[in-house]
């Protein structure tokens, strides 16, 4: 199973990103007409700001993780949400993602998503 990433660009050119991932995983064999695992990534300076952002994110149809951070100064959360990966619902996605992180003092780092094959 390929996985395609995205990683946060400049304001300006969020949407357009998001375009040419989807553009990826459609171009890669993925069916958006199906639901996808898509993985989101937050940072947050420490443990406790990071659960509380998890609370706030974690949904009947979503999974949310908090793991210290790769390099040991932040902490990882890791949420992942059940979407069919159209433009509008990756640009509400994103947007819900970043909300959570600025008003917690985060980074959102942006998103990735397995490839579901056509059936």
């Amino acid at each position: 199973m390929g996985w395609l990433f995205r990683k946060k660009p400049a304001a300006s050119g969020t949407a357009a990103m998001d375009s040419m991932v989807l553009g990826q995983l459609h171009k890669a064999g993925s069916d958006l007409a199906q639901p996808h695992e898509v993985d989101n990534f937050l940072y947050f300076p420490d443990e406790t700001t990071a659960r509380l952002a998890a609370d706030r994110l974690r949904t009947s149809s979503n999974t949310v993780d908090v793991a210290p951070g790769a390099k040991g100064r932040d902490w990882c959360l890791k949420a992942v949400v059940v979407v069919i990966p159209t433009p509008q619902n990756i640009a509400e996605m994103r947007a819900r993602m970043e909300a959570v992180a600025h008003a917690l003092k985060g980074d959102y780092d942006g998103w990735g998503a397995p490839i579901v094959p056509k059936p």
